[in-house]
């Protein structure tokens, strides 16, 4: 491993933890302590010390320090003090999750995803160009995180927007068609939603038949919801959002498994080569991840 292979890994490494936070967006029974404490450190480390994120951004102009400031605003929203979605309890044993605010989740660490894989996108070419892509698993790594990572969010992301498109029914409803304040609100949360499935859906790399099969319903439902698509004959809403749900959750679980087959082997690597260059074995937090 040499430095740009070590740097490209540690990106990944940070990527992973930034988008494990999206962990917070979903209804659990509990949380790990533990894990929330790592990637706040792990995050918290990348932007302070010396690392190659913080290198990449420095050199980086406004673009960089842009990207500075939306990790910070993330730190901030769900890894400080000042957190209303995600606390500690007193005794510091449990977490306590605000699932109304789940959009704040997505809106976070959406934007800093894409802005870390065109960071590592930029690293691989000029890796290759220099012919010092020393590191067979790292192509593999990232296509199978790709994958990973667009039905994960996709998936928690269209679970929010049947709740929040059976609220905007039931008070237009209970207005008897009309259009109130509170269905304005309700209206306006579900056009920030479809701004992030289209952020997710613009940027994606994945270009195969089975993402496809997951992608083209979704925002056939979409449109449905938005009144731009006929439902199919004999079809309700009901019906249509059990059925991309379904096909959505088994993408997510079975690119998860290819996810994690390719990760955890590349990270324990990944570690002992970065002991190797720095002639110790450093002790680093650990995050398990989210699983989806």
């Amino acid at each position: 491993m040499n430095n740009y292979t070590a740097a490209i890994g540690s990106f990944i490494r940070f990527d992973v933890v930034v988008f494990n936070t999206l962990e917070y967006a979903m209804k659990k029974d509990n949380y790990d302590v533990n894990a929330y404490r790592a990637r706040k450190e792990i995050i918290k480390t990348e932007i302070t010390q010396n690392t190659p994120l913080k290198n990449c951004c420095e050199h980086s102009g406004e673009a960089g320090t842009k990207l500075i400031e939306k990790i910070n605003e993330l730190l901030d929203l769900v890894y400080s003090e000042n957190s209303t979605i995600v606390r500690i309890t007193q005794d510091g044993n449990e977490i306590r999750v605000d699932y109304s605010q789940a959009i704040a989740i997505f809106e976070a660490v959406m934007p800093i995803h894409e802005e870390i894989r065109k960071i590592i996108a930029s690293h691989m070419v000029a890796a290759n160009n220099e012919k010092k892509m020393d590191e067979e698993m790292i192509p593999d790594v990232l296509n199978k995180e790709e994958y990973f990572y667009r039905g994960l969010v996709n998936m928690l992301m269209l679970e929010e927007l049947d709740h929040q498109f059976a609220e905007y029914n039931k008070a237009r409803q209970e207005a008897k068609g009309g259009i109130t304040a509170q269905s304005n609100f309700i209206q306006q949360y579900i056009n920030r939603l479809v701004g992030l499935f289209r952020l997710s859906r613009d940027n994606a790399s994945a270009r195969n038949t089975e993402y496809y099969e997951m992608i083209d319903p979704l925002f056939a439902l979409i449109e449905m919801t938005g009144g731009r698509r006929d439902l199919p004959a004999g079809k309700n809403f009901g019906d249509m959002f059990i059925s991309v749900k379904k096909v959505v959750r088994e993408k997510t679980a079975k690119w998860e498994g290819e996810w994690n087959q390719v990760y955890g082997p590349f990270m324990k690597h990944f570690a002992e080569q970065i002991a190797k260059m720095q002639g110790a074995v450093p002790e680093q937090p650990k995050d398990e991840g989210a699983d989806a």
